[in-house]
């Protein structure tokens, strides 16, 4: 049976590059569908929850979540994803460290 007295949010975007693919001066932003799928199963997998994704350039979504908005306001594109449990932000950025996102994530459950 899921968890689900707090809901988890994933706020990303789509991967894209502000610069061009094949640009040296910058890198993409946001994450692959398949990077986020990833997370996202990670995370359901090991918690026993169920997972939202939202897409932050859905102004509709950063109206409903200020704190997000502000996150972003303050951090730019690189605080995503942001990972909320919740009303509470849990993970800001991208890490490869899965066990890392879980811990913080089981610390807001």
């Amino acid at each position: 049976m899921k968890n689900n007295s707090k809901s988890i949010k994933i706020f990303t975007m789509k991967q894209e590059f502000p610069c061009g693919p094949q640009a040296s001066c910058c890198g993409p932003i946001g994450q692959s569908e398949k990077e986020v799928l990833s997370l996202k199963s990670e995370i359901e997998k090991n918690l026993d929850v169920t997972v939202e994704i939202l897409d932050i350039k859905n102004t509709k979504n950063l109206e409903q979540h200020p704190q997000i908005f502000e996150l972003l306001q303050s951090f730019g594109w690189g605080a995503i994803p942001v990972i909320a449990v919740g009303d509470e932000v849990a993970c800001v950025g991208q890490s490869s460290d899965i066990n890392e996102i879980l811990f913080e994530i089981k610390r807001k459950l």
